[in-house]
């Protein structure tokens, strides 16, 4: 099977829509202020995500450039904290609220406070869990999870056979035998996911899984880790947690026996897949006072001396942090699948503009929007486009 260069997932719908409970009226803007159109208040999960901390300076930027007052802050993964930016919004007299959950559930009382007092919320990059908010523009987490699976899929189809490996003309490589197989080998899968179960994690997972099941039934795949969503979560309420979780996940599994270790990984989290690569990338963390052993031994993570490890499996991740673009082009990584949230800024804006004069959504949602499986020969494109630069590289 030939990739091309850059492999398009299927069209995820960027969602816009009205709430369903009752509003109270817009809060007027008083044009005599110095705040121009308005104060939109954006309070988005972490900045040790790419997608937040760079979706926060491009919603800035558009906002901005629309006349709007804009004030970004960031939750450090806390839904408390979270809750707490929100309700202080309120307090200051934002005329608008952008939010990207940490936990739905958290941010009740804070929404609750904004209908009463008819201040719009529009939820950006993620969708809202059982609560009502003016608007969402966001990636549909399933559509991001069956990419992942299909590009892990295209890779294990690129995969030398047993027979092409023994007949490669390297000279490392033994020639081939009578009744070599022609048929590929079957994957040893680990499958990591993130902690956070309300911001479409779930649908993720379960979109993988479902993308992969004809692989499984067929032999080409044996899930060796993570085969549940509860076996494939990592634990940790930060992003940083997680992608140390994560970490110490990889450095176990391929600690083991070799034959039994996962030849591929699926990092289904943008922290995941950060962790993914540090263990891939690194060296293990030595215990405080450790001294060099004569013998293999592991280390405190769980992990065994790095000369001792399997060798490294094939990943698809996701997201575009530089840790993680630095790991596709170098070949760490095979693959990565990113939903880019300056794609969602336009229509973001849009939302608030038209709760703000009108109390309704515009008729039209803009263009669907695709997460991009980016492979070491688009990086090039990717700091074209603005998003990275070459000297976070």
């Amino acid at each position: 099977m030939t990739r091309s260069r850059a492999s398009r997932a299927a069209a995820a719908l960027v969602a816009m829509t009205l709430g369903l409970a009752a509003c109270a009226p817009a809060r007027a803007t008083d044009p005599g202020s110095d705040d121009g159109a308005g104060v939109i208040g954006v309070s988005l999960p972490t900045t040790a995500d790419a997608i937040w901390s760079r979706g926060g300076d491009a919603l800035t930027r558009e906002l901005t450039a629309r006349g709007y007052r804009v004030d970004l802050q960031f939750a450090a993964s806390d839904a408390r904290t979270q809750a707490a930016q929100v309700q202080n919004m309120l307090t200051k007299s934002v005329d608008a609220v952008i939010v990207a959950p940490v936990a739905s559930a958290d941010l009740s009382s804070a929404l609750a406070a904004a209908g009463e007092e008819g201040v719009p919320v529009v939820t950006f990059g993620q969708s809202i869990v059982g609560l009502d908010v003016g608007g969402t523009v966001a990636f549909d987490a399933a559509t991001i999870g069956r990419a992942q699976a299909e590009a892990l899929l295209a890779d294990l189809d690129d995969a030398p056979t047993p027979a092409e490996v023994l007949s490669s003309p390297s000279p490392s490589v033994t020639p081939a035998e009578p009744g070599a197989s022609d048929d590929p080998p079957t994957a040893r899968l680990a499958v990591l996911s993130s902690a956070h179960s309300d911001n479409g994690e779930d649908e993720r997972y379960d979109a993988a899984l479902s993308a992969l099941q004809p692989a499984v039934a067929d032999g080409r795949i044996e899930i060796v880790s993570g085969a549940t969503r509860e076996a494939a979560t990592v634990d940790g309420d930060t992003a940083q947690a997680q992608a140390d979780a994560a970490e110490k996940r990889v450095r176990g599994l391929r600690a083991g026996d070799p034959d039994d270790a996962p030849t591929t990984v699926l990092a289904l989290g943008d922290a995941v897949t950060r962790g993914v690569v540090t263990a891939l990338t690194t060296e293990a963390p030595k215990a405080d006072g450790e001294t060099p052993s004569p013998t293999p031994s592991t280390d405190a993570t769980g992990a065994a001396d790095d000369d001792e490890l399997a060798p490294a499996p094939l990943v698809v991740g996701s997201g575009a942090d530089p840790l993680t673009v630095r790991a596709l082009r170098d070949g760490d990584i095979d693959a990565t699948v990113f939903a880019d949230p300056r794609a969602l800024v336009s229509a973001t804006a849009d939302a608030v503009e038209a709760l703000l004069d009108d109390g309704g959504l515009p008729d039209e949602t803009g263009d669907e929007v695709s997460p991009s499986i980016l492979r070491a020969d688009d990086v090039e494109e990717l700091i074209d486009s603005g998003w990275i630069s070459a000297d976070e590289l």
